[in-house]
């Protein structure tokens, strides 16, 4: 019986148990082994690609709900200091409104057991002055419209990815950015985000085009771009460092609680790298910082020393 393998005439060796469940020839089994290992290390890489995505998007999420309300915190003490100093006052003006009072309630005692007047023009005044004083403070109370508190409208907005297609605010196929977006939308941060992560675009040009499209005063066909800006990130995607074996910046005798040492990674994107130390090779969150901080820096070569030669790296206990 001949192999199944499309125009092959050799004899079959066994069945394609992985791949195409077809008896084929010793050549085409191997081939298909490696077919199925490629389209199986694919289907990872994607996988830990948007995992980390996932994840970066989730620690943006919980940075922005941060500030948020940390936002609404500050913004609710200033009223309450604001109405505080405002009563505060008020009551002050009251205790003095109070003490004139009873000290013209005891001279008009005094006045009328005496038959005697010791009330003079100045004390009316000083009570008229009061009385009117007290009436404006009433008045501006009712009159001082309430504070309801709201969310901006621009927080909760959505906006729609224009980069579905290219010649869009000036944006060609030569800028080299990604112009395959589903037009998803996206909430005013995140739409910041979306471009720097997605379109790999430099983050000053990601706001640059934000602003464009959340003040929705430009046509898509406006040229916000120059033809030969330099708008994608180009050093967006990196190799993973941990290239060495024996070494690992300084670090020698924890290598072994690491997993996947020597890594053959390569153009991972910046956001993901952390993740990628962290579940990848299973790598303490301090240290996989350390390491992007230089990586970030530019400072990061096989000689530099960021820890030492007996630390620990990895999330895993130590092996005997």
């Amino acid at each position: 019986m001949t192999c199944e393998h499309f125009g092959c005439s050799s004899n079959k060796f066994s069945m394609c148990k992985n791949h195409c469940r077809k008896y084929v020839c010793l050549e085409h089994l191997i081939e298909h082994g490696d077919i199925f290992i490629h389209d199986f290390s694919n289907l990872i890489d994607h996988l830990d690609k948007s995992t980390s995505n996932l994840t970066e998007e989730a620690n943006n999420a919980t940075e922005q709900i941060i500030e948020r309300r940390q936002h609404e915190l500050d913004r609710i003490n200033r009223m309450y200091d604001e109405e505080e100093e405002e009563i505060r006052k008020r009551l002050t003006f009251a205790e003095g409104a109070n003490n004139l009072l009873n000290d013209k309630q005891n001279q008009l005692t005094i006045s009328r057991q005496q038959d005697e007047c010791h009330v003079e023009q100045h004390d009316l005044e000083q009570l008229k002055f009061y009385a009117i004083e007290i009436k404006k403070s009433l008045v501006k109370k009712e009159e001082k419209p309430i504070t309801i508190c709201k969310i901006e409208d621009n927080i909760r907005k959505t906006y729609v990815c224009p980069l579905t297609r290219p010649n869009v605010f000036g944006i060609k196929s030569e800028h080299n950015i990604r112009l395959d977006c589903d037009g998803s939308t996206y909430m005013k941060y995140y739409l910041t985000k979306h471009f720097e992560y997605y379109h790999r675009m430099l983050p000053t040009c990601a706001i640059r085009l934000r602003d464009a499209i959340i003040n929705d005063q430009l046509s898509e066909e406006t040229k916000l771009f120059s033809d030969n800006e330099i708008i994608i990130n180009q050093e967006y995607h990196f190799d993973c460092p941990l290239t060495d074996s024996k070494n690992i910046f300084g670090a020698r005798s924890t290598i072994s609680t690491l997993m996947h040492i020597p890594c053959t990674k390569k153009q991972l994107t910046f956001p993901s790298m952390i993740n990628h130390l962290r579940l990848y090779h299973k790598m303490k969150s301090d240290v996989a910082r350390k390491i992007v901080e230089a990586l970030k820096n530019k400072s990061l070569h096989s000689d530099l020393i960021l820890f030492n030669k007996n630390q620990h790296l990895g999330t895993g206990s130590k092996k005997k």
